[in-house]
């Protein structure tokens, strides 16, 4: 068995999966919904007469969903292959878009639709395609994570550029009839693009194997996963996720509305929107690229304390800083999943990188779920949202004191076929 030595020889092996990856977690439970979610609130408010609060908690109603689906999405996809179960999974999960786009005005209708689509949508998340790209990309693993996962930071510059306008002209229902839309267009692609084998010499597996990495099925080094929860690094890594979930997860569908709130237009407050879309891709694929030549845990820790100073600025200085808050919380997003995924895969291999890899993210959230509650609990209290900025900022900085903390890497060791 060998590890191709190169750049260009990963890429060239991996890109099917790569591309795969990037089309699904792009339109996926985890791009369209949370990066979208801003631009429902006031229309819903002005519609139906919701709080804040009560539209917060679908989110957090789906997030909580996630927590107890995400662990049988890993158990499907290995029985059934990554191909089939995405796909399948996207297809479902589209049609929650559509029921929405004809929802009345009862809050339950809202929550059931929001739990629904979770669990529908659960396979085709980044807990699914991280697996193969970990697999296909070991010098590269940084950067690749980083690439696929740079599909929602463009997820997110086009819903806040343009689908916020078009919300305000043509309303919410027509809205979510463009995610629907979305979803249905990325469905072949993401079907043509996910291989069912290897190809012949790719750096995984030999020919004569069983081993399936777009299925994850392969024979791979690392810790079992009572190894895993006997080590500090474990516990470091989810305290320190669990603090960033908390801090910026509630700001981000709070960005918009608290500009619009300011006096800014939709459009304007739009545009700021797109400046998170925007930072997401260049922070994912910077750190991406950092972490596969500098110590994981030190480029974390830098990230996350810019990401403090942006949310402190906006919490004590106003919207004269969205511009910087909003590159700050890209920056967040965009350093988030990514690290989890090269964290599992570097402190614990991927022998049992579904089974870490999903509690890890369980952990991140629930704290996910925690933050839109809070964030929308202190508008409804105040008025604004200086004290859950103001707030993220301490949560930050403890985190960058967690990442500071986190031992060296074990050895890489080289995957082997049976």
């Amino acid at each position: 068995m060998h590890i191709l030595s190169n750049t260009q020889s990963e890429f060239a092996r991996g890109w099917r999966v790569l591309t795969a990856a990037f089309i699904g977690i792009g339109v996926s439970l985890v791009s369209l919904p949370f990066y979208s979610a801003g631009i429902w609130i006031r229309p819903w408010q002005e519609d139906f007469g919701w709080t804040r609060t009560e539209i917060s908690l679908a989110t957090t109603i789906g997030i909580l969903v996630m927590i107890i689906v995400a662990p049988l999405a890993g158990i499907i996809i290995d029985r059934f292959g990554l191909r089939k179960v995405a796909t399948i999974s996207l297809a479902l999960y589209s049609l929650g878009f559509l029921a929405i786009s004809q929802m009345n005005g009862e809050l339950w209708v809202l929550y059931t639709i929001s739990a629904a689509y979770t669990v529908a949508g659960i396979a085709s998340t980044p807990l699914a395609f991280t697996r193969a790209v970990n697999v296909w990309f070991v010098k590269n693993r940084g950067l690749a994570l980083g690439i696929c996962l740079t599909s929602t930071g463009v997820a997110g510059v086009l819903l806040s550029r343009f689908l916020t306008p078009y919300v305000d002209e043509h309303g919410w229902r027509q809205g979510y009839m463009i995610l629907f839309y979305s979803v249905i267009i990325a469905l072949p692609l993401v079907w043509w693009w996910t291989p069912d084998q290897p190809p012949s010499g790719n750096p995984i597996a030999d020919d004569d194997t069983d081993d399936d990495p777009a299925k994850g099925h392969v024979t791979a080094p690392g810790s079992s996963v009572s190894e895993a929860l006997r080590s500090r690094a474990f516990w470091s890594i989810g305290a320190m996720f669990i603090l960033v979930a908390i801090a910026v997860s509630g700001l981000i569908p709070s960005f918009i509305p608290l500009l619009q709130d300011a006096g800014m237009s939709p459009e304007a407050a739009g545009g700021y929107g797109a400046v998170i879309g925007g930072s997401v891709m260049i922070g994912r694929l910077v750190t991406g690229f950092l972490i596969d030549r500098i110590f994981a845990p030190y480029v974390t820790a830098v990230v996350f304390s810019l990401v403090a100073l942006g949310c402190l600025s906006l919490g004590l200085g106003g919207i004269d800083y969205a511009l910087v808050a909003g590159i700050a919380l890209g920056l967040a997003i965009g350093a988030e999943v990514d690290l989890i995924g090269y964290f599992s895969a570097r402190y614990f291999g991927l022998k049992n990188y579904g089974v870490i890899f999903g509690m890890q993210y369980s952990v991140f959230i629930v704290g996910s779920g925690i933050s839109p509650i809070l964030a929308g609990q202190i508008w409804d209290r105040t008025g604004n949202y200086d004290i859950a900025l103001i707030g993220a900022s301490v949560l930050l900085m403890a985190a960058v004191m967690i990442s500071l903390t986190l031992p060296k890497f074990p050895p890489d060791t080289v995957i082997s076929s049976h």
